[in-house]
């Protein structure tokens, strides 16, 4: 039987695959805004570790700068903060190369608080980020003030470094969403075999007694609800239908009795009548020449009997006696046994 065939047979195979296409788009829709809300929870992460790395950054470089500030002043030297040593300070200590750890494609900036510069207007002089288009592609901009210096760090990048970041947590939610998914089907289909179960037995037994074997066994239900209720219906259907086939047959063996009884009856009497026309033909033949004699002799006699001598009368007294006594001794053999004659 193929699986195509199993399944318009199987009643346990549509009610599990109908229930599973009702999980698989209830589940699809979950993954789904999953995958939406881990877009934006992978956004919003990305965007706070980056500024936040940025912060501890500046406070580094603010530190740096610092200590510089007060080692040249105890040793009553000059110490000046421009843009140059500070981007001195993230070279030498590879504040954009950690940064491209999560994205790769940032740049770091360092740019003066001063607003008649473009990259100040365009980063901005406080702590946050901005959106926008650059030559076409979506860019990010993060920025991040060095303390109370007149100097920001700003970092650069894709819009897909921000999108991109852990992309492994989208896969994983799909991963784990499609093992659940397998689960769920594989429970679902045990529990609707397990509730089936008896209807498939029903099933098979219906089929083994409509093929008229009776005495197929079919077990008491243990369960009150339809499916049990159906099952000692067709327990009690069954042990009817036993009793009046039972009673079926003993009619018709007693039917069967009987009419063999009648045949041998009907035979019996063909013969005795057939055996009768016998006898009686016999009986015919046997009687036939007395008669013939005693007609001929009583026929003389009433003819002649004005000219017959009495030695003629005598010889026909003695004829007809003889065929008088032959016929009464028949008639007597045949009322004594008569199939014997």
């Amino acid at each position: 039987m193929t699986l195509k065939e199993k399944i318009h047979t199987s009643f346990t195979w549509q009610l599990t695959l109908w229930v599973a296409g009702f999980v698989l788009v209830i589940t699809g829709i979950v993954i789904f805004l999953l995958a939406r809300f881990s877009q934006d929870a992978i956004h919003h992460e990305s965007i706070d570790i980056t500024q936040q790395a940025l912060e501890n950054t500046a406070l580094r470089i603010n530190n740096m700068l610092t200590q510089g500030e007060m080692t040249a002043r105890l040793e009553h030297q000059s110490f000046r903060v421009n843009r140059g040593r500070i981007e001195q300070l993230v070279a030498e200590n590879d504040y954009e190369k950690a940064i491209q750890q999560w994205l790769p494609n940032a740049e770091m900036f360092v740019s003066q608080r001063d607003s008649s510069q473009l990259s100040t207007y365009i980063a901005g002089d406080e702590r946050g980020y901005r959106q926008m288009l650059y030559e076409g592609h979506e860019i990010y901009i993060f920025t991040q003030p060095i303390a109370e210096r007149n100097f920001n760090l700003a970092v650069v990048c894709p819009a897909k470094d921000i999108y991109e970041y852990n992309p492994g947590v989208q896969w994983f939610l799909l991963l784990r969403g499609g093992i659940g998914v397998f689960f769920l089907l594989f429970i679902i289909f045990l529990v609707v075999a397990r509730h089936l179960r008896p209807l498939h037995l029903l099933a098979d037994a219906a089929q083994s007694i409509a093929n008229g074997h009776l005495d197929t066994p079919i077990p008491e239900a243990q369960h009150k609800h339809e499916a049990g209720r159906l099952q000692n219906s067709l327990k009690k259907m069954q042990t009817s239908l036993a009793t009046y086939m039972s009673e079926m047959q003993q009619k018709q063996d007693t039917l069967s009795r009987q009419n063999d009884e009648l045949q041998a009856a009907y035979a019996e009497a063909k013969a005795y009548e057939t055996l009768r026309e016998k006898v009686l033909s016999n009986m015919t033949d046997r009687m036939a020449a007395p008669v013939e004699q005693l007609c001929q002799s009583t026929e003389a006699i009433c003819r002649d009997y004005q000219t017959l001598s009495k030695e003629q009368m005598t010889a026909h007294q003695t004829d007809i006696m003889q065929a008088t006594k032959t016929i009464t001794e028949l008639l007597d053999q045949l009322m004594e046994n008569p199939t014997k004659s």
